[in-house]
């Protein structure tokens, strides 16, 4: 459903705000912000791009249930916790 790069976003930004560069840790924050809501957006006006997609990566694809609901559900969580790290890392880096 997600890639790595979804976990590597909130990974390495929770690094960088543990090791104090909260600056960077905020621009990796707000780029997987842009990232996860791109892909989301995409597989909402493209679905057949999401299904080749899903075939590519030989996960299961059904025709019927297209499986977006899920895929958005996890990018919304994703966003949301990407929302909370660039809101705390932006206010220790002076930001806010």
């Amino acid at each position: 459903m997600t890639g790595i790069t979804d976990y590597f976003f909130v990974g390495f930004a929770g690094f960088l705000y543990v090791i104090g560069e909260y600056k960077l840790a905020f621009w990796f924050s707000a780029f997987g912000i842009v990232n996860n809501a791109g892909a989301a957006v995409r597989a909402v006006v493209d679905p057949d791009w999401y299904m080749r997609k899903r075939l590519e990566a030989n996960l299961p694809v059904d025709f019927f249930n297209s499986g977006i609901r899920s895929l958005l559900a996890i990018k919304v969580i994703l966003i949301g916790v990407l929302s909370w790290a660039a809101w705390r890392a932006g206010t220790h880096a002076g930001y806010f």
